[in-house]
């Protein structure tokens, strides 16, 4: 898909390449174009759909590999490697007592206390892989015990024997004092140097002793095959003349280079998702929205997120299967929702859908290739939705008999009804399970859904948008120039961004300015030496100061935003501020309580040249369709609808639904009762009546 840009004296050539389960998409920006591309994800060897990506999507514009300022990559590979635990077998380091840390967790029965079914997740690293060492520090990082070194040298020695090449180091308090860890990394550069340590001082600085275990256990697990991933790719890229600079989506919504991203590996766990995020974001910002809700259905998931006033929601906890995390991600749900979801019968009679994926290889029955299980793709095909010949500009060509086929003999004539109702069950129960994701980040929060504008994007997004929107009493969609590839594009509107903190606990009060100026200080270096080893000049470089401040005798905290003006009053406005904050959160606050700091947070923030959707002319005209074809509606049955070609449309144009859009990388279902109207960037703004 070719378009004239917005910005005719923006001259930069970049690729932004999004590899999921399903398809791996691509997008370029060439000076005054963009162009995407979608190719299918090769899950044994990733490079080569990658490279299939960038070479086919270069030649198609002209250009060589060699011309590329910036190449940015994300990927649900760590993911997957976390989630099906195929990273490097490790070894566990703790202090003593401490080495049932995993798989005591929480101690709480979750999510449901009285699911007499429950069992815990399997802990990453096996009881006789976990040894401990005697030594203490206490939360402040004084030394109560001293390191044993004698006992840690045996474990040293012991690990060696095993022959796990990978170690993760965590002791207790250590985010206030690293010391103990750093003489262990050490002695194991002496004893085991062929053992990759990975210190929980260096990965995550905070407190909470299981989830900095977890975090720490985590990075141990996935480092070598990041690492390897990363490297292989780099190579393969520069084998193929690529010379300009490589980074990666971190959780974070920013960008590293490969090779930061190689040192904390865990930072990159949520990769995968967040390029749809900040992709989102930016193309509100450039229609004027600020509060949406992201829908990005892809072929084996879904992720939705929600962002107020223009800017995503950052938390500093989540979860990748069932393993916590303590590093910055923007908040999102994902459901194993997706294009190439499974549908089944489940006891006989009851149809569910996911969270089981046919991914790219078998892929959907209607592919061809295999698979003989019905999915939300062959459903949506079978209704019409889809067209046969053009999926994916007509890179694949579906075969509807065999998406007919396979819903008819898995699903319809076990529950005896006809396909087409079949095929429409299939799709409402994933949209329920949609819906119960955007009710999960809005209403459970107390936020009215019909306050914001969904945004749909992905593969499939666009298909279910409008029911999904009905559902939820959403009267306002927006899709993307180009859905299929608005993650890949994100990638191309994200800047360079590291998040660095460390755990303090003293009281918010004047005694406590110094050490408090000190620890921000400390940070405020790291933060710019990490940025400085991106290649980000000064001039670029800007650093935001946080606080996690609590109740002293509470167990969660809020962030605010610190500023120097609070340390020249004492503190005294960021207590109101926080008391403040802490009525709306929690409908309550406690004047007369002692207020505690917890953590301190500098993000930095390098600025990068950033893509832009591009600006077009508007043309009055009334559009027509390509073409008409047989769609199966929601209590209308088969009705004949205009179908579309995105090309073809242009701003100040508008549809009536129901209709069928389009578009080179996916499909636009208009429902009845919607509106849909372009404005200059092409973007579809849908609005119920």
């Amino acid at each position: 898909m070719l378009q004239e840009a917005a910005n005719p004296h923006t001259r930069q050539i970049a690729i932004g390449v999004d590899t999921g389960g399903t398809h791996t998409d691509v997008v370029l920006i060439n000076g005054d174009t963009v162009q995407t591309l979608k190719v299918p994800t090769t899950p044994s060897d990733l490079n080569v759909g990658i490279l299939k990506g960038l070479t086919s999507i270069c030649e198609a514009n002209g250009l060589s590999i060699r011309q590329l300022d910036r190449f940015c990559y994300a990927t649900t590979f760590v993911t997957n490697l976390i989630v099906e635990q195929k990273g490097a077998r490790i070894a566990l380091i703790t202090t003593e007592g401490f080495r049932d840390v995993l798989e005591i967790g929480r101690a709480s029965r979750k999510p449901d206390v009285y699911d007499i079914h429950w069992r815990a997740s399997r802990p990453l690293v096996p009881r006789h892989l976990r040894f401990v060492v005697r030594e203490r520090m206490n939360y402040a990082g004084e030394t109560l015990i001293e390191l044993d070194e004698a006992q840690a040298r045996d474990v040293l020695e012991a690990i060696r024997e095993t022959g796990v090449k990978s170690l993760a180091v965590c002791f207790l308090h250590a985010y206030a004092n690293p010391a103990h860890e750093r003489r262990i990394a050490e002695m194991a550069r002496e004893i085991c140097p062929e053992v990759d340590v990975s210190l929980s001082s260096d990965v995550v600085r905070e407190f909470r002793e299981y989830e900095r275990t977890s975090t720490t256990c985590v990075n141990a697990l996935i480092k070598k095959a990041i690492t390897d991933h990363l490297n292989s790719l780099a190579s393969a890229s520069h084998e193929k003349g690529l010379a300009g600079s490589c980074y990666i989506m971190r959780g974070n919504g920013g960008l590293s280079t490969f090779e930061a991203a190689s040192r904390v590996p865990a930072a990159i766990t949520h990769s995968g998702i967040m390029g749809g995020i900040v992709g989102a974001a930016a193309l509100a910002r450039q229609c004027g929205i600020h509060n949406i809700i992201t829908l990005d259905m892809g072929g084996t998931s879904t992720d939705v997120a929600l962002i107020s006033n223009g800017e995503p929601q950052l938390v500093h906890q989540s979860k990748v299967g069932d393993y916590p995390l303590l590093i910055p991600t923007l908040d999102m749900v994902t459901i194993g929702a997706g294009g190439g979801s499974i549908a089944y019968i489940d006891g006989g009679s009851a149809m569910r859908v996911g969270p089981h994926s046919a991914g790219s290889v078998p892929g959907p029955a209607c592919y061809g290739q295999g698979g003989a299980d019905p999915t939300v793709t062959d459903a949506n095909l079978y209704t019409g939705r889809l067209n046969p010949q053009t999926f994916l500009a007509g890179a694949r060509t579906l075969y509807p008999e065999q998406a007919e086929q396979a819903i008819k003999e898995k699903i319809a004539e076990p529950l005896g009804i006809n396909p087409a109702d079949a095929a429409l069950g299939i799709m409402s129960i994933a949209e329920a399970h949609m819906t119960n994701a955007i009710k999960l980040i809005s209403v459970e929060r107390g936020l009215d859904c019909r306050d914001f504008t969904l945004v749909a994007f992905g593969g499939a997004g666009a298909l279910h948008a409008t029911r999904l929107a009905e559902e939820l009493s959403i009267t306002r969609v927006i899709v993307p120039p180009a859905p299929g590839n608005l993650s890949a594009m994100g990638l191309l509107c994200a800047d360079v961004r590291h998040d660095v903190a460390r755990t303090l606990v003293i009281g918010l009060c004047a005694d406590n300015i110094q050490p408090m100026r000190d620890a921000v200080d400390e940070l405020k270096k790291q933060a710019a030496a990490a940025l400085h080893a991106e290649g980000i000049p000064a001039a670029d470089s800007l650093l935001f100061t946080s606080i996690d401040l609590r109740y002293k005798g509470q167990n969660y905290d809020l962030n605010l935003p610190l500023n120097d003006s609070d340390f020249m009053d004492a503190f005294q406005g960021l207590h109101e501020r926080f008391n403040q904050q802490h009525e709306k959160v929690y409908g309550y606050l406690l004047k007369d309580r002692r207020i505690e700091v917890v953590n301190l947070r500098i993000t930095a923030i390098g600025t990068v040249q950033k893509a832009l959707w591009p600006r077009h002319a508007p043309v009055a005209s009334k559009p027509s369709p390509h073409t008409r074809r047989s769609v199966y509606l929601h209590n209308l049955g088969w009705e004949m609808l205009g179908v579309y070609r995105f090309e073809e449309l242009h701003p100040d144009q508008s549809i009536d639904g129901p209709a069928i859009i389009e578009y080179p990388g996916s499909t636009l279902y208009l429902a009845p009762n919607w509106t849909c109207s372009f404005d200059a960037f092409k973007n579809a703004h849908l609005n119920h009546h």
